[in-house]
């Protein structure tokens, strides 16, 4: 079972996959526009056209696109920082519900600052004792110094991008960080379920 964190990062997720989407039926319909001017409106060349409009684009780096695509990095951005500090609060409930006499004074206290890079993550964890929340975190094809680089480079791209740079940003990246920084969640969502079990007995979610 997933906690409510993960379940709502998914969904936003899928806003993310949104702009990709938009990302490739822009570059289709440039394709499309680009062989309608070229027939000089022709009946013959209207197949063409179509083809252009149902044929998933080549690779390509087009500069109308590419607003998508940074856009895309800063709402990732956004959204696992969202993750971060919702897992937090849902670990801490579980761990210390009860047992302080202001939970949400100890929450508003902890909050994340700034952008979900590793230290601010381990930090975020350290306040409910649960040191290094990152480590021994790898999947397949995904070591966890493989993780940990992806996570800085992503956070120096993100950089780049809100402070006003002229970073390129392919399609590929963003569809790469995706992928990664959905499995992180569902591998940190599990890592924390066994450990509050562990100190408390009970699943908490």
């Amino acid at each position: 079972m997933a906690s409510r964190a993960l379940e709502d990062f998914r969904e936003r997720l899928k806003e993310v996959q949104q702009l990709l989407d938009a990302h490739s039926a822009l570059t289709r319909l440039k394709n499309a526009e680009a062989a309608l001017r070229a027939a000089g409106g022709q009946l013959p060349a209207v197949a063409e056209v179509v083809q252009h409009l149902v044929t998933p684009p080549r690779r390509g780096r087009p500069r109308e696109v590419q607003a998508l695509n940074s856009a895309g990095i800063a709402l990732l951005s956004a959204h696992l920082q969202g993750f971060l500090m919702d897992l937090h609060i849902e670990v801490a409930r579980a761990t210390l519900d009860g047992k302080v006499r202001d939970l949400q004074a100890l929450l508003n206290s902890t909050r994340m600052r700034g952008n979900p890079n590793e230290a601010n993550i381990t930090r975020l964890f350290n306040s409910l004792g649960y040191s290094d929340v990152l480590g021994g975190i790898s999947w397949q094809r995904m070591s966890n110094r493989q993780m940990r680089a992806k996570l800085r480079a992503f956070n120096e791209l993100r950089n780049s991008i809100v402070h006003g740079s002229s970073a390129t940003v392919k399609k590929s990246t963003l569809e790469n960080y995706l992928a990664v920084f959905g499995s992180l969640a569902e591998q940190l969502d599990r890592k924390l379920q066994r450990q509050v079990n562990t100190l408390t007995g009970v699943d908490p979610w």
